[in-house]
């Protein structure tokens, strides 16, 4: 997927703005706010910027509905291939696409962008080759001074793995069995001779772990043969609800085993970001959040007792369970489904009840007839604990961050914000 590196001009040169006027009514393509008559329409400018770029390419996948997707209820299009069909129904044209706008020779011209390459720093894409899907932009509106995170190209790579299915076929017994092949095959041994120390972590390293959580969960949702059968809107739904509180078991496990095996002390936290293991001391480590917040993050202890106490009993406890690998992605399940279904409400939390009931039975048969435990009353009430534990530190953590919002603490905003609710 291509991903256009963002703007911040203040307006593209090939698009032609129209005077302010009242007469500029919402786009003619995603119906959000008008910018303007662009290539013979009045569109915004990100629909502008959609059909400079893709007018004549048409580099983009094929409808998977036969043409006929329509918008979503923010105004987004999940289809290229639809949006450009409409931008062209409604009128646009590239009549007016300039090709080549300088006047300098092309000998000049290369020269001119050699130099200005040699001028552009190494950001973190291109000195590890990770594309970044989460951009961070410009404030929405002139009006606005909210900073917009941009996750589209992050859901839109997610909805591609979900649809695309498992990287490798794996076979089981009942869908636990498959699930715990899909964790394993996605949790490698740590290699100790990769992992990273780091102090600080800011705009940089928050994003690298929000793409990595949502590309791993997703991934693993593709070994769940009833998840896969459900409609895609409604697959994608649950995701959002899914990641983060996924990811923030995942993360305990991970601490927990590292912990039990002397890998890391007892303050410290073992992060897995793609082949790196990420070591982190809580007592040294610097949290810049500049970029998202007018305050420090020791200020912000105001709102609350520090993450890094309950990492730490949280932790523990994990450790003193030590959840085999069925147990652990029972787990998971459990949590996740359990808490999207009363986030949501409706049909998915009948789908999340039918789910876990399924689930439940293949943890039946693995006690009775794989490990032959007869009596397993207490183990299950272990379990529950540390999931109720990380389910309170959710919401715990999302009662501060509306309180946060209360005193206008942050000053970014997503594009989609249901996959950050409960952050």
């Amino acid at each position: 997927m291509d991903i256009p590196s963002p703007s911040y001009s203040s307006s593209p040169p090939e698009l032609s703005l129209a005077p302010s006027s009242p007469s500029i009514t919402n786009c003619q393509i995603c119906e959000k706010p008008g910018h303007g008559n662009h290539f013979g329409a009045i569109t915004c400018r990100a629909c502008a910027a959609f059909f400079r770029r893709f007018g004549i390419t048409n580099n983009f996948n094929l409808c998977r509905n036969n043409k006929k997707c329509g918008l979503s209820k923010n105004g987004l299009f999940s289809c290229k291939m639809c949006r450009l069909k409409k931008c062209k129904q409604i009128g646009m044209t590239t009549d007016n696409f300039q090709f080549q706008r300088d006047s300098f020779h092309s000998g000049e011209t290369e020269k001119m962008l050699e130099n200005l390459e040699r001028k552009i720093p190494s950001s973190m894409s291109t000195f590890t080759g990770r594309p970044n899907l989460i951009i961070y932009c410009a404030p929405k509106d002139e009006k606005s001074d909210k900073k917009l995170i941009d996750v589209q190209f992050l859901i839109e790579r997610a909805s591609d793995i979900l649809i695309k299915g498992s990287e490798y076929p794996l076979f089981a017994s009942n869908s636990l069995g498959k699930l715990t092949l899909g964790l394993q095959n996605l949790r490698k041994i740590p290699d100790l001779s990769k992992t990273r120390y780091i102090t600080k972590i800011g705009q940089e390293e928050t994003f690298q772990l929000y793409q990595y959580d949502v590309m791993k969960v997703a991934k693993w949702l593709t070994y769940f043969d009833e998840f896969q059968k459900l409609r895609h809107s409604l697959k994608m739904d649950m995701l959002k609800g899914f990641w983060i509180i996924w990811s923030r078991l995942e993360k305990l496990a991970t601490v927990a085993a590292a912990r039990r095996e002397g890998i890391c002390k007892e303050n410290q936290v073992m992060l897995e970001i793609e082949n790196h293991q990420i070591m982190v001391d809580t007592n040294k480590l610097e949290i810049d959040l500049s970029w998202c917040s007018r305050y420090t993050f020791e200020q912000l202890k105001f709102f609350g007792e520090p993450e890094p106490n309950r990492i730490n009993y949280m932790a523990a406890t994990m450790a003193n369970l030590q959840p085999t690998d069925v147990e652990l992605t029972f787990m998971l399940c459990q949590l996740c489904l359990h808490h999207v279904g009363k986030r949501y409400q409706g049909e998915i939390l009948e789908v999340s009840e039918r789910l876990q009931e399924s689930l439940s039975n293949d943890l039946h048969d693995y006690y009775a007839n794989k490990i032959k435990m007869r009596k397993y009353s207490d183990r299950l009430a272990s379990i529950m604990k540390v999931n109720n534990l990380v389910r309170q530190g959710i919401l715990q953590r999302r009662a501060k961050v509306e309180f946060m919002n209360i005193f206008d603490v942050f000053y970014v905003e997503y594009s989609d914000p249901e996959m950050f609710v409960d952050f």
